[in-house]
């Protein structure tokens, strides 16, 4: 299902504590190899990740990818465009795994490895779930695509669930089926803000916590399996 809470908000971060005025940059075929870019935008997630998006400066991104602060502004010469390359990758998975159908919709394990794949996205890129104040106050130009990464993913999950349906997995009437998606995307939503009332990080445990909450959802409209 599609997670993303309106304008992507669940939490407030610093905003633009550690973005960095432009400065020379080095034209070095090595600074501008795409491997270099790559494990930059590697690391910045797995920082974002841990500390929050707010609470990272590019010259800590830099240090933990082993390169000059320089040689990161050659790639993204204000955080801004860093965040924005993060959430574009999001992007492009986000609606791979929304538009992937199964390719039987009536097996009885279909609709979960399609909800499995779900959380297992946003996992990976807990910090735009988590942090989503933090991304628009960073980089602006995100709050349409927010927008539209909602509407295209939801579409996209209406379509498998109403596969599951006409193939016998699923008994519920469409405007059911609606208010089902809806309230799945609500709690997908929101899981991970609810967990960290706690004050303490998110775990993997958290994640399978979340997913339950979501996968319980569908049970009551789950078709039980016939005899084999």
């Amino acid at each position: 299902m599609n997670t993303l809470d309106g304008d992507g908000i669940m939490s407030r971060g610093e905003g633009r504590r550690g973005e960095r005025e432009e400065v020379g940059l080095e034209a070095d075929p090595a600074v501008a190899s795409p491997d270099t870019r790559t494990r930059i935008l590697a690391v910045s997630l797995a920082l974002f990740n841990a500390r929050g998006l707010g609470h990272v400066t590019t010259a800590e991104i830099a240090a933990a990818a082993g390169i000059r602060e320089g040689n990161l502004q050659y790639h993204f010469p204000r955080k801004r465009g860093l965040v924005e390359a993060l959430f574009a990758a999001f992007e492009t998975e986000a609606v791979a795994v929304a538009g992937r159908m199964p390719a039987d919709p009536a097996a009885p394990e279909a609709l979960l490895a399609y909800q499995r794949a779900w959380f297992d996205l946003m996992w990976r890129y807990r910090c735009v779930y988590r942090d989503g104040i933090a991304m628009v106050e960073i980089a602006p130009a995100l709050r349409p695509r927010v927008h539209t990464l909602r509407a295209e993913t939801q579409a996209l999950a209406r379509g498998v669930f109403e596969a599951a349906a006409r193939a016998g997995r699923l008994r519920v009437a469409p405007d059911a089926l609606g208010r089902l998606i809806d309230n799945a995307w609500i709690v997908s939503s929101h899981w991970m803000s609810h967990r960290l009332q706690g004050g303490t990080a998110l775990t993997e445990a958290d994640r399978d916590w979340g997913f339950a909450q979501v996968r319980d959802l569908f049970a009551p409209y789950l078709v039980p399996e016939g005899p084999t």
